[in-house]
């Protein structure tokens, strides 16, 4: 393994380490963390083989052998924090993508239903979509809103079988019957 490493020229990126444990019975080979060179943070990223596992979860129909890991959201983003430059893409590319095109608010929560359907209406769509997953008042709702980057609010309350379509920029409403959702949004 470690000659298979040399030869592609990444040699000088590991260190072998017999006491690393994965604390789990079903690795059969090697083991490995992943670390960034300063090994200011914990493992980015850790796993190892396990040539058994797909047999014993498949109750015998699959004996194939496997490799699998496992990575660290928090620490992963602790090191895109401590790395200026891949701190300034990340900022970069939020900049230039928004979190979500529209937001719907739940006005009326007896109405989460049919705004969960709407949800995934325009998300089957195309559209990138969020909600609030929890009852909220709607100014708080609208506040989240413009904090992902949504262009537009579709307001699903009173108004139903309408709901009020809101341009967040410019605050214009209107008042759009369910059926016609996908045309006022330009589908």
């Amino acid at each position: 393994m470690v000659e298979g490493l040399n030869a592609r020229g990444l040699g000088g990126f590991i260190d072998i380490d017999y006491a690393i444990v994965r604390g789990l019975a079903y690795y059969t080979g090697v083991v490995f963390e992943v670390f960034d060179r300063s090994k200011n943070e914990r493992a980015l990223a850790g796993g190892g083989r396990y040539d058994k596992l797909l047999s014993l979860m498949s109750d015998g129909k699959v004996d194939l052998p496997a490799l699998g890991f496992g990575m660290g959201d928090v620490v992963l983003a602790n090191l895109i924090d401590d790395v200026p430059a891949a701190a300034a893409q990340r900022d970069a590319w939020l900049k230039q993508e928004r979190a979500c095109d529209i937001y719907v608010v739940v006005a009326k929560e007896e109405r989460r239903s049919d705004a969960l359907a709407l949800v995934q209406q325009l998300r089957d769509a195309g559209q990138r979509v969020d909600f609030p997953l929890t009852a909220a008042k709607v100014g708080k709702q609208f506040q989240t809103a413009e904090l992902l980057g949504a262009t537009r609010a579709v307001l699903v309350g009173d108004e139903w079988p309408q709901v009020k379509v809101k341009t967040l920029a410019t605050r214009e409403e209107i008042l759009v019957p369910i059926g016609e959702i996908k045309t006022a949004l330009g589908q």
